[in-house]
């Protein structure tokens, strides 16, 4: 099955693909990773969910690391963003994605939760791999006390732990584990946005804005640009 925006079953929670009989749930961590060290020509075999790991993608770059990348001659195409595409109204008060043009990959990102939360806001620019797992890689899913029976329910985290999700409760952050930055949650939000993006196939050259939004918001921008994106060179 391609990892590929053409194949989204779900985006409830999390991000996952299926085609015929086969699925794959939970596939933006790993997407993120790959997306992160320019890998675009790979085999990943797995039952049907990939694993959570920590709740990072801190595993899947050592992993990476640890067999190293093969350097081919083949090209892969940039998407280029040559105007301004969005989902949802452009304002503060609402959830709302875009990417414009800009002469890199940059993601920025604000969320606006009441306390302990707050409003978190980061913007990271993707240099290299290392970048990425500095800044970016270790920082864990996060989820709500109210909405943990929902996602058990629908089987999506049948191995959350403590370690490896960012508990929030009324009052205060669950977890018995430090938090690994003082703004993890927002950080986690632009893992999974590079994750959704590796599914358009190319990468991007462009500045993508979140507001508040999750992988709904962040597959239907996709989707977007795998309409208007020009077919490969010889096809």
């Amino acid at each position: 099955m391609p990892a590929s925006v053409d194949f989204i079953e779900s985006t409830d929670f999390c991000t996952s693909l299926k085609q015929g009989c086969l699925t794959a749930r939970t596939v933006e961590h790993l997407m993120s990773a790959l997306h992160a060290y320019r890998i675009t020509n790979v085999l990943i075999k797995i039952s049907d969910e990939v694993p959570i790991m920590d709740g990072s993608a801190d595993a899947f770059c050592h992993l990476i690391e640890e067999v190293g990348i093969a350097e081919q001659d083949a090209v892969m195409e940039e998407f280029i963003v040559d105007r301004c595409y969005a989902v949802g109204q452009v304002r503060t008060d609402a959830k709302f994605i875009l990417v414009e043009p800009y002469d890199g990959f940059r993601v920025t990102y604000r969320l606006d939760y009441p306390l302990p939360l707050g409003v978190q806001e980061f913007s990271y620019e993707h240099t290299d791999s290392t970048s990425y797992r500095r800044e970016i890689a270790p920082a864990r899913t996060f989820g709500f006390v109210r909405e943990v029976e929902k996602m058990q329910e629908l089987g999506l985290i049948p191995g959350g732990r403590l370690t490896n999700v960012v508990l929030i409760g009324e009052e205060k952050i669950i977890n018995s584990t430090p938090l690994r930055f003082p703004d993890e949650c927002v950080r986690h939000k632009i893992l999974d946005i590079i994750g959704d993006f590796y599914l358009l196939g190319r990468m991007v050259r462009g500045h993508v804005h979140g507001n508040m939004t999750g992988h709904t918001e962040n597959v239907a921008l996709v989707k977007q640009l795998r309409a208007v994106m020009p077919h490969p060179r010889g096809c």
